[in-house]
C-alpha cells in the first residue's frame, strides 16, 4: 500500500505543488520505515496532485524509478540537512558517504549551498554528487 498525501498548497503564480509538513505518523512510500529524521526527508509531488514521502533521497529515487513515474513527477523535495527546511531537490547539492549516518544507509546529506555540502562530503570522507546522480544510485 502507498502512502499518498493529498496535495496541501499550490501557489497562485505557477501552481507549483509545494511541500507536505511531515506528520509523525508518516511513513516511507518506499521502505515503510517511519520517517523519523526530518533532515533525511523527500517528497515527490506528481501531475495529478499527489505527494509522495520518503525517509531519505534515495527510497524517493527507488520508488520513482521502480514505478516509471519520472514523467510524472512535477516536483521534487528534499529537506537540507543543517537547516531541514525544504529545498528544490533538482538543485540541491549533496554530500554521499558511507559515513552519514542516514537512513537505509543512503549515506546521503542534501544541502542549499555547494560548499557546505563539500565541506560536509570532506569531513565524511565522501564525495560531492547531484540530483541526476541519485538516478544512477538508485539501480
Amino acid at each position: 500500500m502507498l502512502v499518498v498525501a493529498p496535495l496541501l498548497a499550490m501557489t497562485a503564480c505557477e501552481n507549483t505543488p509545494q511541500p507536505a509538513d511531515i506528520e509523525e505518523s508518516d511513513m516511507c512510500s518506499y521502505c515503510r520505515m517511519a520517517i523519523s529524521e526530518k533532515r533525511y526527508a523527500a517528497e515527490a509531488a506528481d501531475i495529478d496532485g499527489n505527494v509522495y514521502k520518503f525517509d531519505n533521497p534515495m527510497c524517493m529515487a527507488r520508488f520513482i524509478a521502480e514505478r516509471g513515474l519520472k514523467s510524472r513527477i512535477a516536483v521534487y523535495y528534499i529537506a537540507g540537512y543543517d537547516t531541514r527546511s525544504w529545498l528544490d531537490a533538482r538543485t540541491a547539492a549533496y554530500a554521499k558517504s558511507p559515513e552519514i549516518p542516514s537512513p537505509m544507509a543512503s549515506g546521503l546529506a542534501a544541502f542549499g549551498d555547494a560548499v557546505k555540502a563539500r565541506q560536509f562530503a570532506t569531513a565524511h570522507h565522501g564525495q560531492t554528487v547531484g540530483f541526476e546522480d541519485l538516478w544512477t544510485f538508485a539501480q
